[in-house]
């Protein structure tokens, strides 16, 4: 059995955010969020106006198919049907002021100058790439990237005299349906 690995640079977990642009972006695929990937330590190139989210602690990528039950005097068992899934990412994050609030806050050109506070406030669609096992420069049968679009909420930073670093949850709340797609 194999595992997907999250344990050295290059395959720690990734997850950058880009302001999403319908007209350019109707397909995404990883180069919408980075040019290049150093072989050696996992570090990447980000696309003009990308952010790799910093100080990521955990990260869920949660799918939840709806459902529709009844019960039929016929069948001694309920019957169900699948109907929409709800989608969603989250996690939490230790705050670094640059990536929260952004390099120019209030001005939300992309996400790097309007941050993560300024997107979630503004109600700004993001597009989203994840790396589970990093972004690697070849294909693997293990290296995916899970990518879609949505608007980021739940943020509820918080600190504490045991605590004494801002850490917030945060939640992209998806828009549609998740994208898989093998690196290239």
């Amino acid at each position: 059995m194999a595992f997907i690995n999250a344990t050295t640079a290059v395959n720690r977990v990734k997850l950058v955010l880009i302001k999403y642009d319908a007209a350019t972006m109707s397909t995404l695929t990883g180069a919408t969020f980075y040019s290049a990937v150093d072989a050696t330590t996992g570090a990447l190139t980000l696309q003009a106006g990308a952010l790799l989210v910093p100080a990521l602690q955990d990260l869920t990528v949660d799918n939840s198919n709806g459902s529709f039950r009844w019960q039929q005097l016929d069948i001694g068992s309920e019957q169900v049907v699948t109907t929409v899934a709800t989608n969603s990412l989250s996690g939490n994050i230790v705050l670094d002021p640059v990536s929260f609030f952004g390099t120019t806050p209030g001005t939300n050109t992309t996400i790097v100058t309007g941050g993560i506070f300024g997107y979630s406030n503004a109600r700004i669609q993001v597009a989203f790439m994840v790396a589970p096992s990093g972004a690697t420069t070849g294909a693997t049968p293990d290296n995916y990237l899970i990518m879609g679009t949505g608007f980021l909420s739940a943020l509820s930073p918080a600190v504490s005299a045991d605590a004494p670093v801002w850490v917030s949850p945060l939640t992209i709340e998806v828009s549609g349906d998740f994208t898989i797609a093998g690196i290239a």
